[in-house]
This record gives C-alpha cells, sequence and structure tokens, in this order.
C-alpha cells in the first residue's frame, strides 16, 4: 500500500503562507527516493556494437516510494535526449557510460542492458533502464573519461503542460554511505536555433533549482535485486557508442557488501519546485553541472558561453554526478486508496442526488 503522504504538514504550510499572504514553500525541493518497485524482466534479443553485448535483460521501475507519497511512471516520455559540448574549448569530444555487467573478457564485456547494434548516449538517456547511464558527463578535463558535456537537454516535441504533482526522477551511482551527487536543473519554455542547432532551448523559465549534493535517498534495490557489479565504458566518438569501448571494471561485487560497492541512489524533484505553474507549457527540461553560473534564465541559452558553462568543471566535485539512464519519462503521483474513497464517495452521493431530483421532478403536482 502507497505511504500516507504528509497531509498535517502541508495543511500547516498552507496556513501559514495564508496568514503570510503567500504560499509557504517546502525547505527542500527535491525528495529522496526511499524504495523502487520492480516489473516483470523482458529478455529479448541480444545485440552486439564492436566488443559489447546487449543481453536486453529490461526489468522496468513501475513504482517509486518517497515520503510525498507512491510514484508512477505513466506521463509523457521525451522525443528526445540532447548533448551539448563547447566544442571551441579545446576538450576532447568523449562519452563515458557505465554498465551492470555479466563478464568480460579480453576488453570485451556482456552487460545486461538495452542496447542494439549502433548505441547511442541518446538511446540510454531513452531507455528507462536502471542497469546503465552516463559516468560523469559533465567533468571536463583532456582525460578519456571526461565526456565533456555542458549540458543534456530532454525535449517534448510539441510541449508538456505541467499537471499537479507531476515531477521528474533521476538516480545516481554512488559508493556505499554517499548520498548523491549534485547538479542544477531548469525547465525550457521555448526551442528554435542557438549555435547553429535547431530545436535547442532558446528560452529558460529561470535560472534553474541547485540540487546539493548529499540530498538523494539511502541505496535502493537494483533491477535484478542483485549486489551489482559495473564498469566504465569510455569512446572518443562523442555520443557514438558503436565503436570500440574501452572497458574499466568499477565494481567487481562477488556479493558481499563492502565499502568499495557501488549503488543507486533516487531523488524526486516536482515541476513546481522549478517554478512552474500548473497549467504551464514547457518544451523540457535541461541538467547542468552544479558550477554553472547563471543568474536568470536567459543566461543558460548558449551552453558555448564559458563564463556561465564553466569549461573547466572538476570530475571530483560538480563534475562528480552519474545519471542513470533514467529521467526522461514524466513520473505521476498514485491516489491513496482513501482519495479512491473519497471518488467513489463523491460520485455516488452525485448519483443519488440526481436519482431523488429526477424522482421529485416526476411527482404529480410538482
Amino acid at each position: 500500500m502507497p505511504p500516507v503522504p504528509h497531509l498535517l504538514r502541508y495543511l500547516r504550510a498552507l496556513c501559514v503562507g495564508t496568514a503570510m499572504g503567500t504560499l509557504a514553500l517546502p525547505l527542500s525541493a527535491q525528495i529522496a527516493v526511499t524504495a523502487v518497485d520492480y516489473g516483470t524482466t523482458v529478455d529479448t534479443t541480444n545485440r552486439t556494437a564492436g566488443n559489447v553485448t546487449y543481453l536486453n535483460q529490461y526489468t522496468p521501475v513501475e513504482y517509486i516510494s518517497t515520503s510525498l507519497g507512491t510514484y508512477n511512471f505513466n506521463g509523457p516520455l521525451a522525443s528526445a535526449v540532447n548533448f551539448r559540448r563547447n566544442t571551441s574549448s579545446g576538450n576532447p569530444n568523449n562519452s563515458t557510460v557505465f554498465y551492470q555487467y555479466s563478464s568480460t573478457s579480453n576488453g570485451n564485456a556482456t552487460v545486461l542492458g538495452k542496447g542494439d547494434s549502433s548505441p547511442t548516449m541518446s538511446e540510454v538517456m531513452l531507455s528507462n533502464d536502471l542497469t546503465q547511464g552516463l559516468r560523469n558527463p559533465f567533468a571536463n578535463s583532456s582525460s578519456s573519461t571526461s565526456s565533456n558535456i555542458e549540458r543534456i537537454d530532454f525535449y517534448f516535441s510539441g510541449g508538456y503542460t505541467v499537471q499537479e504533482g507531476d515531477a521528474m526522477v533521476f538516480f545516481d551511482l554512488e559508493n556505499v554511505g554517499n548520498y548523491g551527487d549534485g547538479f542544477r536543473v531548469s525547465a525550457f519554455t521555448s526551442v528554435g536555433t542557438v549555435n547553429g542547432v535547431a530545436n535547442a532551448p532558446n528560452a529558460y523559465a529561470n535560472s534553474g533549482l541547485l540540487v546539493q549534493p548529499g540530498t538523494f535517498g539511502n541505496a535502493v534495490a537494483t533491477p535484478d535485486g542483485s549486489n551489482a557489479k559495473y564498469l566504465r565504458a569510455t569512446t572518443t566518438s562523442g555520443d557514438n557508442l558503436a565503436s570500440g569501448q574501452s572497458i574499466t571494471t568499477l565494481d567487481t561485487n562477488s556479493g558481499t557488501p563492502n565499502s568499495n560497492d557501488l549503488y543507486l541512489v533516487g531523488i524526486l524533484i516536482r515541476f513546481t519546485d522549478l517554478g512552474l505553474s500548473v497549467g504551464q507549457t514547457i518544451y523540457g527540461y535541461s541538467l547542468m553541472a552544479g558550477d554553472v553560473t547563471a543568474s536568470s534564465g536567459s543566461d543558460l541559452v548558449n551552453w558555448n558561453n564559458s563564463s556561465v558553462y564553466l569549461t573547466n568543471t572538476d570530475p571530483n566535485s560538480w563534475g562528480n554526478m552519474d545519471f542513470m539512464g533514467f529521467g526522461a519519462q514524466i513520473s505521476r503521483p498514485v491516489p491513496e486508496p482513501s482519495t479512491y474513497g473519497a471518488l467513489f464517495l463523491g460520485a455516488g452521493l452525485a448519483c443519488f442526488g440526481l436519482r431523488r431530483w429526477r424522482a421529485l421532478r416526476a411527482t404529480p403536482g410538482r
């Protein structure tokens, strides 16, 4: 059964806000994910790209639990996920991903997740697959393990209209005892041509929300329920993952958890916590490093502006955030059983009232 929402806390905030002439906002805009419920694993045909074989064993996330209640994933899915790099900065055009793996041998790897014969970074982030993701995408350096991405844009063709309670959910791959790295997120309200690229954000609602490190939840279960083992795969071909990926194991878990293991931690961010209103239409949202220095939404438009999007983001600080292949589908709250009861009661009373009204109208003399 979904956890009971903190109704009294909300009503207290509402009363205080009303007395002050404004609605009191929560102290923390981001909400920790406390548990994940998975659906049935779908096992499809293996696919190989270069030296990586994808088993395509996909276990979907059905629900997550938070202090706000239970959320599912039946909202719109982004049309595309695009990666913005400052190619004039001199940093290489790399990509670093990580996979939960089954085996490795002589530079080859067999991994659990979704993949085809021509995999891309965009496919990883659209996969909703918690066995794969991006490793330190915002890190800047000449190292092959730094992807040198300045911004990740989740684009919804035709726009998306904010509904009450709708949220984004992201997961980080963390060392045991750590609770997530930081990043900035902002919603964009229109698209156009920017830096010669079509359908790029050309207006943002505001400068965004800074998610501080250490604000995710405790470790949650992996898709297959195991103490998973992970590898890192790097390429020098930008978003194209089809060429040979350089394989390095990150976590060779043997089954007994220890301090060097990697775990999943999650966070939920409601659209209203990004300064948006219910009924407002946006065209997506962008992820960026926490060291982005924006004073307004207009500062975020040009990812080649190195005074805003720094090109020396430290891999050990704001460049340390990992993003699982998740976050492209909008999450929505699951109504509480009491809510269903109230709806059925209201519907029953309405039907009773209608029948009573019709009966009175049918009575002679009325």
